[in-house]
């Protein structure tokens, strides 16, 4: 009887060490949860919402100037029903008066005093099946 209970307690102890080292280093990602975009400059989705995002900046804003991003801070990605993208940017004001064609092609002013500085966060819906793009956030410091 002893020797029984011996044996179950070192199945039980390898069962739990094994167990144990099955385990990943990182905990598991959540199912729908952000996830970071580490090479914002090469994701498509990403480029397309934050033109999108721009634009409606543009549109919204009452500067005479169209602005465009200069860097991206920071951009997440998580996927619910579509795309949601969550960007963090530094925006600056162009030379372009509005409205510009493409700001993108737009120079920032040489003049400290003209160039405006402002690190906006966007989150951009996208539902790419339905061709349905919405701005859900725009808050800008």
């Amino acid at each position: 009887m002893a020797g029984l209970r011996l044996g179950l307690s070192l199945l039980a102890v390898a069962l739990v060490c094994g167990a144990t080292a099955q385990r990943p280093a990182s905990p598991p990602r959540m199912v729908g949860a952000p996830v970071t975009i580490d090479n914002a400059e090469n994701d498509e989705g990403l480029q397309q919402a934050l033109r999108f995002a721009m634009e409606k900046y543009n549109e919204a804003s009452n500067d005479l100037y169209s602005s465009r991003v200069v860097r991206v801070i920071s951009a997440k990605k998580q996927i619910v029903a579509g795309v949601k993208y969550i960007m963090e940017v530094e925006i600056a004001r162009t030379t372009c008066e509005k409205p510009a064609a493409d700001p993108q092609n737009c120079a920032f002013p040489d003049s400290p005093q003209l160039s405006q500085h402002t690190v906006c966060k966007f989150v951009v819906y996208v539902v790419p099946w339905l061709g349905k793009t919405e701005l859900l956030q725009r808050e800008c410091k």
